[in-house]
């Protein structure tokens, strides 16, 4: 082979090169991260549908929590566009050492029930009384679901009564409690004392009038809380 040969073939194999570099950095990206994306969680065989980077309000805005995305987070604070899941804790007031991949793990808890075709919120207020009482609209039960008519729980975040810091402070423990088969319901309430008590009791009656469709035996229930959601469970 001579030496015009051998420059031809190297300028070839230098422009393949750099084509397939450029392409690996825009769409072969894009296909990268889609399906670092959609992975699947190998302990707990979750869909990986959000990672550390996905911005909370995508999660709020995804389609498959229509009507109550708002309230995964708390429906009470101000959240900023470019706020991402690993930055949750930077709204949680009073909370430190939040935990960015239990925050990736409930999100993608969260909408693989719903992918599965399980209800995971309740209203427990009736269209009649929300329009009586606005304050009433971010208001409901998230179900972390355990076996069938096994006993259920109750869970009250914190938030010093000015809002609900379920992500931190009732999610978490919801999801390791349907883990070990209960049932268990974190409570969205309106986060004032007297307000979110009233909440609470009105979602104890409402799991007790709903049991049968609910499947969760009523016979015995347990009441948590953390800060404002341990006075209002005591």
């Amino acid at each position: 082979m001579n030496v015009k040969m051998r420059r031809n073939l190297w300028r070839m194999f230098l422009l393949f090169l750099f084509f397939s570099l450029v392409g690996c950095s825009s769409d072969g990206e894009d296909t990268m991260q889609r399906s670092n994306e959609s992975e699947i969680n190998e302990e707990t065989n979750v869909p990986q549908n959000y990672t550390l980077k996905t911005k909370v309000v995508d999660v709020i805005n995804d389609p498959a929590f229509e009507g109550y995305g708002r309230l995964i987070f708390p429906a009470d604070k101000q959240i900023d566009a470019s706020l991402a899941l690993e930055d949750v804790g930077d709204i949680l007031t009073w909370y430190n050492n939040v935990n960015p991949d239990r925050t990736v793990e409930i999100a993608n808890y969260l909408k693989s029930q719903v992918q599965k075709g399980e209800k995971i919120f309740y209203d427990i207020y009736t269209a009649e009384e929300k329009q009586e009482d606005p304050d009433k609209e971010n208001t409901g039960l998230f179900l972390f679901r355990g076996n069938p008519n096994e006993k259920f729980a109750v869970l009250n975040a914190g938030g010093g009564f000015s809002y609900v810091a379920a992500m931190h402070d009732s999610f978490p423990h919801a999801l390791e409690l349907s883990k070990k088969g209960y049932n268990a319901f974190a409570l969205i309430y309106r986060p004032e004392a007297r307000s979110a008590a009233e909440d609470l009791a009105r979602a104890i009656a409402f799991l007790h009038e709903n049991a049968e469709e609910l499947q969760v035996d009523v016979s015995n229930y347990s009441l948590w809380g953390g800060s404002a959601g341990a006075r209002m469970a005591a």
